[in-house]
């Protein structure tokens, strides 16, 4: 199948999930955790609550669906389709576990039978359009144009706004050769959403497929400007401005693009490429030293290396690098002829010598064969698969090291890692406040690049011993590896221990309860937190810690409202749910008269005073943790997103302005929405 079918998307899980009704309050606590840690995405930690949950009552089927969604995220594909199949085998009837085998399935190329899963879940529910869409994905990856066609044609007949379809649509017709029909249908799903970052760069990637990379440039500029933190968009322009020979443009948006996702392989190919190219040769070599760390059998990556280390005198490194190519492709003879220059550079005159006859006896074989009258003309004779100045990243063949690189496997498609994959909740990426800072025993990568956050009060905090180790400062959701789920179970046997002794020592119980949040068991590190409350305590980290514990739980309580993820009427969830944040603003507000210049609980209580739509209180909480810290990126942040509501906007823009420069690029989209120029 043609390369443009590959970026058809992954429709999202908008999953409608019943919760147990049959299982006993042990196990009901075990899926409530279980369910957070997921949500919270993390799913090694969520696995080991369903597994206990399974263990207990292998007879139920949410815990084996909840585990294969975890697994999913984690790629664990086979082990994803097994726990569906065993969810299914225990209720048939569940929407959601066809739709979760389907997208395993896909991960694993076995269209044909995840086909048959969208089917089975449409017979249940026929206007599902995560269903639907994902089966017109299944039929294109088949070839089967004309029936994805009018898939298409009836989910936008279900609804004739939905632009994914559009884009779909637009797809198929460009596979099937109608480019007319192609940008007319993204056209319309660009009319109808003009601040869709996906459907502009849709469109810009369409442009230019069509060789129209002067018109594709636009549209992918306002794809960076709407989602600013996207590499791919910086990624597909850099490939445009390519084409355009504006090497300075596409050599920004590489790094930009690696900025973001340091880890990207095809960023640093093509940076080093382009690199290479103006003879920045040193800088190229480190981009393909992260390739090939990343991917170390990258042969093009290996021998693009060789090359630039010969030209920098690295003669030694260039032999290594060129003679692990020639055992994968012994027939490379351009290869031998670089291995001749180097061998000869480092006064190896046998190797070199060796090296030449090689590529002088396949000179002379191509010269006979070329005088012979049976000999296809047609066949390339230096292996290159062709002209044009891309490959797609697929390709092997080490001739077209000097392509740019575009991504070709379903992963990459745009905008199906950053928005499918895995997630579990339907988080709203419109306009919305920071989260607050939290405390813990680990800190994120987005901290470590940007910034750490610190205060003096967590060195007082720690002194003595009870803590696992040095306590952070952290507002990004964090996914715990095994080894630190081990440690935190662990530490909780040890405090356990203490409190035998002194069942009231607030500084134990606060630990305790730090280690239970941190493996979301919110419930338990309440208890804890009360109970070391209402020994009087003085201590500023008990009401920090509170009011986090009671925000993430009241979160998890609107997300399960939001989803439907519970059982019991509207009435039943309305009383459940606090909207106000009331109980968490009392605790920071007990935190800020222990310490009143504690910049992060001012952030935090300036937060949620905003989310309870008390935008004045915000201000003054935003303007005084400004105040304290200038370099609080997160309050600028969140003053810019208070001030947008109260229509300030030259106040927003400079405030948001500010969160950018700091390193919050996602406030260059709110201020790129709300601006008047727009």
């Amino acid at each position: 199948m043609r390369a443009g079918c590959r970026r058809l998307r992954l429709a999202a899980l908008s999953l409608s999930l019943p919760a147990v009704l049959s299982a006993q309050i042990n196990t009901d606590r075990m899926m409530s955790v279980g369910r957070t840690a997921l949500f919270y995405d993390d799913y090694v930690l969520s696995i080991q609550y369903f597994n206990q949950v399974i263990n207990v009552k292998p007879y139920l089927y949410e815990p084996y669906f909840y585990r294969a969604v975890a697994k999913l995220s984690l790629e664990d594909y086979r082990g994803a389709e097994q726990d569906c199949s065993s969810s299914i085998s225990r209720n048939p009837f569940v929407v959601n576990s066809y739709q979760v085998r389907g997208l395993a399935r896909i991960y694993q190329n076995r269209f044909e039978d995840a086909e048959k899963d969208f089917r089975k879940g449409l017979s249940l529910d026929p206007e599902n359009h995560a269903l639907r869409h994902n089966l017109i994905l299944c039929l294109a990856r088949q070839d089967e144009y004309d029936e994805a066609l009018l898939t298409a044609d009836t989910l936008l007949s279900i609804s004739p706004k939905y632009t994914p379809a559009m884009a779909m649509k637009s797809n198929l017709l460009w596979e099937r050769n109608d480019t007319t029909g192609a940008l007319e249908w993204i056209d319309k799903a660009v009319g109808i959403d003009r601040y869709d970052a996906g459907l502009l760069q849709d469109r810009g990637l369409l442009l230019a497929r069509m060789g129209r990379y002067s018109e594709a440039e636009p549209d992918l500029d306002k794809a960076v400007y709407l989602d600013p933190a996207n590499s791919g968009i910086y990624i597909n322009r850099a490939m445009v401005r390519y084409f355009l020979d504006n090497l300075n443009g596409a050599l920004s948006d590489y790094d930009m693009a690696v900025r973001i996702d340091p880890g990207n392989v095809i960023a640093h190919y093509n940076r080093g490429n382009l690199r290479a190219q103006i003879g920045d040769d040193n800088r190229a070599i480190e981009d393909f030293d992260m390739v090939i760390e990343a991917e170390p059998d990258n042969m093009m990556a290996i021998f693009y290396r060789g090359l630039l280390r010969h030209g920098t005198g690295d003669n030694r490194g260039a032999e290594r690098d060129l003679t692990r190519v020639l055992e994968e492709f012994p027939q490379f003879i351009t290869g031998y002829q670089l291995r001749s220059e180097v061998r000869t550079a480092l006064g190896d005159r046998r190797g070199a010598e060796q090296d030449a006859l090689v590529v002088l006896r396949e000179q002379s074989r191509r010269f006979n064969d070329i005088n012979n009258p049976d000999h296809d003309t047609t066949a390339s004779s230096d292996g290159d698969s062709g002209e044009g100045k891309t490959r797609n990243s697929s390709d092997r063949n080490v001739y077209n090291y000097r392509k740019i690189v575009v991504a070709d496997d379903l992963e990459n498609s745009t905008g199906f890692s950053s928005e499918y994959r895995g997630k579990v909740q339907n988080r709203n990426v419109d306009v919305q406040y920071l989260s607050s800072y939290r405390l813990s025993y680990f800190r994120t990568q987005e901290q470590l690049d940007r910034r750490i956050a610190w205060s003096p009060l967590l060195d007082g905090l720690v002194s003595g011993g009870v803590f696992m180790s040095q306590v952070y400062l952290d507002c990004k959701d964090q996914t715990l590896d095994q080894k630190s789920i081990n440690r935190l179970f662990e530490d909780i046997d040890r405090l356990t221990a203490l409190l035998a002794d002194n069942p009231t020592d607030p500084k134990v119980l606060l630990a305790r309860a730090l280690d239970f949040c941190l493996l979301q068991d919110y419930q338990s590190a309440l208890d804890d937190l009360d109970q070391a409350a209402e020994s009087g305590s003085g201590m500023w980290a008990v009401w920090f810690c509170r009011a986090q514990v009671r925000a993430r739980e009241i979160e998890m309580r609107k997300a399960d409202r939001d989803m439907n993820l519970q059982s019991g009427n509207a009435e039943e969830k309305g009383i459940r749910i606090d909207p106000g944040y009331h109980a968490v603003i009392d605790d920071l507000t007990k935190v800020l008269e222990i310490v009143p210049d504690f910049q992060y609980a001012l952030y935090n209580r300036g937060t949620y005073y905003a989310m309870t739509n008390d935008l004045h209180a915000a201000l003054v909480d935003l303007d005084k943790a400004i105040e304290i810290d200038g370099s609080l990126a997160e309050a600028w942040y969140n003053r810019g997103i208070v001030q947008v509501f109260l229509n300030r906007m030259d106040e927003a823009f400079r405030d948001l302005g500010k969160a950018g420069e700091l390193g919050i690029y996602t406030a260059y989209n709110i201020i790129k929405r709300f601006s008047k120029s727009e």
